[in-house]
Order: structure tokens, then C-alpha cells, then sequence
């Protein structure tokens, strides 16, 4: 019965304790009262290295022990693992039985031993009991033993599991910094304790310069090492106590505690640069790595994290725009010349993740299925209305973002596609739009691959949406032959607007021609328009082409497209582009039709 309240108040003391290994010490004290042993001990393993172990010792009638950092042989835990009655150590070997060295240096000769296994019954600890001489209760000692090495177990998968969720919610997988929900944590902190007049303090915000490169030249994997490498040496420039950060990609925050003066932050953000350009070889070739830092201090440049992160991003663009690895100031002065220039805005959008998708369905003209979508991006600035492409797309194409932007655009479309594909709700297909400026990049088609291959999506599934333009450059037409080998179907958007004609597409690997929405709008009522367009999809048909009419906006326009076996339309009169939420639920509704008449979406 005493072992049974034993037993009951030790399940207790786990359960509510808030750490588990404060609570050691009082659930060891029981089990050797109920065991009346000399001394017990409880040996944590290591898990990165599981010859050594944490020993928690309690001894009858001793004051409180220290923990102890013991060796332990690999050949016991073999045996443990497989005797889960436990094994009795009657002749102690120094060696074999190194993790025993505390008890028998109390005085114990006779051990009984137990594994301590976590939920996967994989050993984590070792429970000994130790004797002088041998036990007179030695019969009764062994369902409770077994039974306190099975409660310690619970409770350190228990912990463990705690442990790994918290690990996996605040910090970065690649990197294992503190993600940006842990940092904003800690900057909230940080902020208290300023606003408190207790310290002063800097947030500096680094980007890598140019760190595209690395990945276009030498592939996404040796980019990661290099991130990790990053991350190794932003640790290594700042003292215990700071914290350092990965936001996203290439961005990487520093909380710098207790600085007295900007010169201060101003030595340490120098000296992270000087450790950054150290060369690194990688894939036997030599990086040179370049950082431009923004700094600004706290509680003096602002007292809220979206205050202190719009100062720091500001003065990180003004390093950029003054010449790149550097570290530069946060000024109020800044503000004014950064809003006026579109490239730096469309800049900041990519790096704070201001850019959405919206997706429009496209249907089978003959039987109503859906067939596909077609991402189409959005920028949602803070606090402002949503931006359509026609407001900032030609920036991006003048400035050269747009390469960095339709990457993003496609690695969000293929992981929301594989995601639909889990729930089993997936369209047949997901048309994206591509510039010249992308398939011109000589890695594009690898990347396109190394996108897919990420997403686990076969390249069927994505249809490349180009432009007429692309013809002319040698280097877009390389890209779009090796799409197509690969698989990816290549569709001529705003197919009759530009300066191609029907032979173009005899000689390049496209699919599927979409008519632009200024040949579909007056079918219903321009006789010439409907020739024309009658003319276009029959030559299209004849060429084994698909054709996609865009902008179906009346029942009017869709019944002509049908009549004349228009193959795909899309349109406001069918469905606007809409969010993800509510894509979701279209595709929901419509799993598992086949045939029927087109539905207005919304």
C-alpha cells in the first residue's frame, strides 16, 4: 500500500510540475524511502551523444547532491534495451558499470537497474537503485522499479514533446536562430526593459547583398550552407545575451542589449560586415559575402516592434542605395526620398511578403468542369488599398524585379497547389504568367524544375503563360524548349495583340494560344469580331493548339465561344480572380464534377 501512495504521489509530482527536473530530486527521495535502498540515481542520456549522461543522485540520510555529467557504455543500454524487466548488477566493473561510479561511491555494492524509455521506447534514461549488500526486499523491489522508470518515461516524453513543439514554433529550421515570432518576442522585452529606463538598446536588420547569385550559380543547397555559415558568424560577433535572428531568406535581425551610444552598435555592426567577407568554399568555389546593415536605437528612434522594424528596414535601403556593404543610421530624413522611388518600394514589398495571389478559374467550355486557375499576383500594402499588376508590374520589368518577384510567385502558386492536392481538391492545372526577363536568367528552367521537384507536383500540372515578346530573344527560346522537354506546357497569352502570326507557332513548343479579351469582347454583336475570332480559334484547332478565351463577360460571348468549339474560358461573367479562402471553397463544391453547365463563381 505505501508503494501504491508512492506510486500515485510521484504521477503527481510529474504531472504538475512546470520543470520536470526540479521536481527530480522529490521523486527520487521517494523512491529510495520506498525502496529502502542506499542511494538512487537517475542518468539522463545525452541525446547528441549518448555515451555520456546527467546523473540525479539522492542518498538516504545525505544533504542534497549535485548533478553530475557521467560516462556511460553503449553495451548496457544495448542490454537494458532489451531486458525491460530490468538487470541486477551484482559485481560493479568500473568500466562496464561507469554510470553506477556515483552510487557505489556511496557505499552501495548491489544495484538493480532499470531502462527509462520515452513514448517511441527508445532508451532516454537509466533508473538505478543501489544496496549495501543485498536487499531483503529484493522480490517485491521489482514491479516498482519498473513501474517508477516507466511514470519517469512519460514524463520525459512529456517534456521532450513540449520541447520540440516550442522548438519547432520559435525557431528557424535551417539556421536554428530564433525565428521572427521568438524575436519579436524578445524585442518586446527589450523594449519593456528600455521603456522601463532600465537600458538602452539597437535592433540592426542585415540583408545579404547579391545573395541570389549564390543560389542561381551554384543551387538552392549550397545557398543554404551558406546561410548557416551566415548564421554561425552573426552569433560569433555579438556577446551572450543578444540575440540574432533569421526573418526570412536573406534577412537577418540582431537585438543588441545594454548599448550605451551609437558607437557602440556602430563597432559591432562593422565588425559583423568585416566577419561576413571572410571567404567561404563552397562547392569548391569561394564566396565573397556582403551584408547591408540598418541600425537604429531604442526607446530613442521609436518604441513599438513595427516602428523600430520600419526604421531599421529604411536605413538597411539606404545602405543599399549608398553603395551596399555598409552599415548605415536610421535618419527621419530618410523617409521621404525612399517613398518617392518605386524600385525601393517595390523592394521593401518582396522583403516584407506584401505580395498575394489571387486565382481565377478557367472552364471547360463544353461540359462546365474546371479545368485550371491562373495565379495572378496582388500587392497588399499596409494600411492601403490592394494593387493591381497594372500599377506596379511595369516597374518591376523596368527595374529588374520582376525576376525576383515571379520566382516568388511561383514557389507560393506550386506550394498552394500541392496543398490542394493533399486535400484532394486540386485543379487539373496552374497557369502562371513568365517574363522575358525570367526565361532570359540562364537557370531558369532548372529552377522551374527545382521548384516542382520541392512541391512534389509533376510538371504537367504547371502551364507557363508567355508573351509574344519572348520569340525574339534566343536566350527565352532556349528556356521554353527545355520547359517543354521537361514536361511544362507553354501557353501564348494575349495571343493576335503583338507582332506574331501563326507560323510563330509551328516553330516553338507552345500548347495552348489564349485569345485576348480584345478579340472576345463584340462577338455577340460585331459581326467582324466574330469572324475574326471564329478565324483564330479554327486556325489554332488546326494547328492541334488549345485555345483559352479571355475576358468572358457576357452569357452572350460564352455561348458563341461554344458554338465555334472554343476549348477553355475564363472572365468576370464566370468567376473574378479570388483569394485563397474562397478558391478553396470553389474547389471544394466542385469535387468530383465532371459535366455540367458553367456556374457563376463570384
Amino acid at each position: 500500500m505505501h508503494a501504491m501512495a508512492t506510486l500515485s504521489d510521484i504521477d503527481r509530482l510529474l504531472l504538475n510540475s512546470d520543470d520536470l527536473e526540479q521536481s527530480l530530486e522529490s521523486v527520487l527521495e521517494r523512491i529510495c524511502n520506498v525502496g529502502h535502498c542506499r542511494a538512487v540515481a537517475l542518468a539522463l542520456l545525452d541525446p547528441h551523444a549518448n555515451e555520456h549522461a546527467r546523473a540525479f543522485i539522492v542518498a538516504d540520510g545525505d544533504t542534497e547532491l549535485p548533478v553530475r555529467r557521467i560516462a556511460v557504455d553503449a553495451g548496457v543500454i544495448d542490454e537494458l534495451r532489451m531486458h525491460g524487466e530490468g538487470l541486477t548488477v551484482i559485481h560493479w566493473d568500473p568500466e562496464r558499470h561507469s554510470f553506477l561510479e556515483p552510487l557505489a561511491s556511496l557505499g552501495a555494492d548491489f544495484f538493480r537497474v532499470w531502462a527509462v524509455r520515452n513514448g517511441e521506447q527508445k532508451v532516454v534514461g537509466v533508473l538505478s537503485l543501489g544496496y549495501k549488500g543485498v536487499p531483503v526486499v529484493q522480490r517485491e523491489l521489482e514491479p516498482f522499479g519498473a513501474e517508477c522508470a516507466t511514470r519517469l518515461g512519460v514524463a520525459l516524453s512529456n517534456k521532450t514533446r513540449d520541447e520540440e513543439l516550442y522548438r519547432q514554433a520559435h525557431y528557424d529550421a535551417l539556421t536554428s536562430l530564433p525565428n521572427r515570432l521568438l524575436f519579436r518576442d524578445r524585442l518586446a522585452q527589450e523594449l519593456a526593459n528600455a521603456q522601463a529606463g532600465r537600458q538602452r538598446g539597437a535592433l540592426l536588420y542585415v540583408d545579404l547583398d547579391h545573395f541570389k547569385k549564390v543560389n542561381d550559380s551554384t543551387g538552392h543547397a549550397s545557398g543554404d550552407q551558406l546561410l548557416q555559415i551566415v548564421a554561425q558568424r552573426l552569433r560569433a560577433s555579438v556577446k551572450d545575451g543578444d540575440t540574432v535572428a533569421r526573418l526570412a531568406g536573406d534577412e537577418f535581425t540582431v537585438i543588441l542589449r545594454s548599448i550605451g551610444t551609437p558607437e557602440e552598435a556602430r563597432t559591432i555592426a562593422a565588425r559583423i560586415i568585416e566577419t561576413l567577407q571572410q571567404p567561404v568554399n563552397i562547392a569548391g568555389r569561394d564566396h565573397l559575402v556582403c551584408a547591408s546593415i540598418g541600425v537604429t536605437m531604442f526607446p530613442d528612434d521609436g518604441t513599438t516592434i513595427e516602428e523600430l522594424m520600419r526604421n531599421a528596414d529604411l536605413a538597411m535601403y539606404q545602405a543599399k542605395e549608398s553603395g551596399r556593404s555598409r552599415e548605415v543610421f536610421y535618419s527621419r530624413t530618410m523617409e521621404p526620398g525612399l517613398a518617392d522611388t518605386p524600385e525601393n518600394a517595390l523592394l521593401r514589398a518582396l522583403r516584407r511578403r506584401e505580395f498575394v495571389l489571387h486565382y481565377q478559374p478557367q472552364f471547360d467550355v463544353r461540359d462546365g468542369s474546371l479545368v485550371g486557375l491562373e495565379a495572378l499576383v496582388r500587392w497588399q500594402p499596409p494600411r492601403e488599398p490592394l494593387r493591381f499588376p497594372g500599377e506596379f508590374i511595369p516597374a518591376a520589368e523596368e527595374s529588374g524585379l520582376i525576376v525576383e518577384l515571379g520566382a516568388w510567385v511561383m514557389e507560393t502558386a506550386c506550394q498552394q497547389m500541392a496543398t490542394w492536392r493533399d486535400q484532394g481538391c486540386a485543379p487539373r492545372r496552374m497557369a502562371l504568367n513568365v517574363s522575358v526577363q525570367q526565361l532570359r536568367q540562364p537557370d531558369f528552367a532548372r529552377f522551374v524544375r527545382r521548384t516542382l521537384e520541392r512541391a512534389q507536383l509533376p510538371p504537367e500540372l504547371l502551364e507557363l503563360e508567355i508573351t509574344e515578346s519572348v520569340f525574339a530573344d534566343e536566350d527565352a527560346r532556349e528556356s521554353m524548349r527545355t520547359l517543354a522537354e521537361v514536361g511544362v506546357r507553354l501557353s501564348l497569352d494575349d495571343f493576335g495583340t503583338g507582332y506574331s502570326s501563326f507560323g510563330y507557332l509551328r516553330e516553338h513548343p507552345v500548347e495552348v494560344i489564349k485569345i485576348d479579351r480584345s478579340f472576345i469582347d463584340g462577338v455577340d454583336k460585331s459581326p467582324t469580331a466574330a469572324t475574326l475570332a471564329s478565324t483564330m480559334i479554327a486556325m489554332a484547332h488546326t494547328l492541334g493548339k488549345v485555345v483559352v478565351a479571355e475576358g468572358v463577360e457576357t452569357a452572350e460571348q460564352l455561348e458563341f465561344l461554344r458554338s465555334r468549339n472554343c476549348d477553355i474560358a475564363q472572365g468576370y461573367y464566370l468567376s473574378r480572380p479570388l483569394p485563397t479562402a474562397d478558391i478553396v471553397d470553389l474547389l471544394q463544391s466542385r469535387r468530383g464534377e465532371d459535366t455540367g453547365e458553367i456556374r457563376v463563381a463570384g
